[in-house]
């Protein structure tokens, strides 16, 4: 029977590399973040910007937090509700677009390295040594 990759089921060995995976992912995202405001260098200077920023980061905040609990299916039900969350995420960051257009760019090598590489070799691990 095949079942799904369980990270609670993995030996000492491999939680200790797919932890060191996900952190190497994880800081290559923060770098990555760090180097497209460096890059670009926003200026936010009126108080409306920066409120406005403040408010679009907030619900940013708020959808990461919801995808991360699996609650952004329940949410995005009604079609027009995520287009009008998408439009105000939008226009609330409209003044560091830059930023943020360099910073999806950069950030699809590590992801598409990770979805097309490291995934596949968890699944090798995951069926060749637990799925049995």
């Amino acid at each position: 029977m095949t079942e799904e990759f369980v990270y609670h089921k993995l030996e000492w060995k491999h939680k200790k590399r797919f932890i060191i995976h996900q952190l190497v992912l994880f800081l290559t995202i923060i770098i990555i973040i760090t180097l497209a405001i460096n890059q670009t260098n926003p200026v936010v200077e009126t108080a409306n910007d920066k409120m406005s920023l403040t408010f679009g980061g907030i619900m940013a905040v708020i959808l990461i937090a919801l995808g991360f609990m699996n609650r952004l299916k329940k949410l995005f039900k009604i079609k027009f509700v995520a287009f009008a969350i998408i439009w105000v995420l939008l226009g609330s960051l409209e003044m560091i677009m830059p930023t943020i257009m360099f910073g999806i760019g950069a950030l699809l090598i590590p992801l598409m390295i990770d979805d097309l590489i490291m995934s596949a070799y968890w699944n090798k691990v995951w069926y060749n040594n637990y799925d049995k």
